[in-house]
Parts: C-alpha cells; structure tokens; sequence
C-alpha cells in the first residue's frame, strides 16, 4: 500500500478533475443519464488521490504542513475540491463544479510553479508559522467561494432580469441564499485575512529576535501585497453590510466578492513571479570568535 500511495503524482488527480469539468462543461452540450455519476466519480477519485499525496508528504517530508508555497497551494485546492464534491452531491443539478474546478486548477498549477522549499522551522516560527498559514488558507478559500456565489447570483438575476427559462439540467439557489453566502464569505475572508497578516507580522518579529539573517524586510513586495489585501478585503466586507438593506446590496456584495478574488489572483501571480524574500530559509547569525 505504501509503495502505491508513493507513487501517486500531481497529475493523477489533476487530471481526474480535469475530466470532472469537462463533464460538468458537457451539461451545457447535450442529456445523459450516466454522466452525473461519471462526473461524481472522477471527482471523488481525484480527492482520494490528492488526500493521500498530501498524507504521504506530510508523513515523508522533515518539514511540517504548511511548511512551503507548494504545500499551501496543494493543501488550498484540496479545500476546493472537497468542497466541490459536497456541494455536486448534495446538490446534483447545481453546477458547482463548473466554477469550483477551474480554481482546484489554478491552485494546482500555482504550485507546481512555487517554491517547495521549507519556511522557517524552529519550535516558535512552527507554531506561529501554522496560525500564519492556516488564516491565510482559510481566507484564501473565503474568497473562492464568496466569488462563485457571486457569480451565480450575477447569472441568475441576469437570467431573471431577461425572463429567461432556465439551463436544462440546471438548477441555481435562490438569490437570496447566494446574496446571504456572498455576504459571509467576504467577512469571513476579511477577519481572517486581518488575523494572517497580524500573525505574519509576529512570525517576522520573531525570526528577527531569535537573529536570523534572512527574515523578511517590512518594505518587501510580500508584507506590501498582503497589507493591500487585507485592506481591500475589509473595505469590502464593510461596504456589503452598509448596503445589506439596500435594494442595490445583493449585486454589490457579488460584484465586490469578484473584483476580491481578482485582487486575490493578482497577489499570488505577484507572489510567484514577483521578487521578494518570503519563504527564504532563514540562518542563524554567526558571531566570529578571535582569539
């Protein structure tokens, strides 16, 4: 079993979700009978796969999880994927995955061009780097899911708004319960944002008091994104409930969880190709000795 589990590469479970979306893009082109199930399975398959990659590393690599950008990626995409296939089985003629797997994609494609090497790994930078970590993750997937009610919400007024008869096969949630989701994704992505960033900035306060060399500068790319997205995030969750009651409220909140995961995309395009000194292993300061 172990020698299997070893062998289990990123495609295989990309590519399994890569045939889950062009099923679910097929819902568009023509009925079949078998194609939910084909559908279903492909996707189960790949989040078997994907779980057991994640347990192999994690029980195989010295660094712990969420040590490195590769990880985080993977680890964010899984969220998607799981949650993607809950969401189609609880709600097969939703199409969920439609809008969810691009993103599981994305993610997957984001790691296999991000560093895989670990961040700090003393006792304190561990436990402060996981809570780091582990609110921008859940920030992150936030945004996803505010952005795809969003976007639903957008689709279907707009269907509303034409009088037009709905997609065969399709059946959206009501405007109201997107409109309700959108709302608290966004706070959700804003406070655990805010949380991320408070936590990266003791993280670095703490590399730099056990005298590291290479903490990150407060005026590097990744500290300057991160304080953008925060503070966008928040002005977005602010400005959604002011407008709640507003008749107007609905489409804000789907247009601004949008231009959220735009501002999103745009921070991890400028974390990847960007230059800065997040997730460079730290050293220790060496004091020379004369004698």
């Amino acid at each position: 079993m172990a020698e299997f589990v070893s062998r289990i590469s990123v495609v295989c479970f990309a590519a399994s979700y890569l045939v889950a979306l062009l099923c679910e893009i097929s819902r568009l082109l023509f009925r079949s009978g078998i194609r939910g199930a084909v559908m279903i399975g492909f996707a189960a398959a790949g989040l078997i796969a994907h779980t057991l990659f994640l347990v192999w590393r994690a029980a195989n690599e010295p660094a712990v999880p969420l040590s490195s950008a590769y990880d985080w990626y993977l680890l964010a995409a899984w969220l998607l994927a799981g949650g993607s296939l809950w969401l189609t089985v609880a709600n097969p003629r939703t199409p969920i995955g439609l809008f969810m797997l691009p993103m599981v994609l994305g993610l997957i494609g984001a790691a296999q061009v991000s560093s895989r090497s670990p961040f700090p790994q003393s006792p304190a930078t561990q436990v402060w780097g996981a809570i780091h970590g582990s609110f921008n993750l859940a920030a992150s997937v936030a945004v996803a899911f505010g952005a795809i009610a969003g976007m639903m919400w957008l689709i279907q007024a707009g269907r509303l708004a034409r009088k037009q008869a709905p997609i065969q096969g399709f059946r959206m949630p009501s405007l109201e319960k997107l409109a309700r989701f959108t709302g608290r994704s966004l706070d959700i992505a804003a406070w655990a944002a805010a949380a991320g960033f408070v936590s990266g900035l003791v993280l670095n306060a703490v590399n730099r008091r056990q005298g590291l060399l290479e903490t990150i500068p407060w005026t590097d790319p990744v500290v300057l994104r991160m304080g953008l997205v925060v503070a966008w995030l928040l002005a977005a969750a602010i400005l959604v409930r002011t407008t709640a009651r507003r008749a107007e409220g609905p489409r804000t909140a789907a247009m601004l969880s949008l231009v959220s995961l735009g501002v999103l995309t745009l921070s991890i395009l400028w974390g990847l190709f960007g230059p800065t000194r997040h997730g460079v292993p730290p050293r220790a300061v060496v004091v020379e000795s004369h004698s």
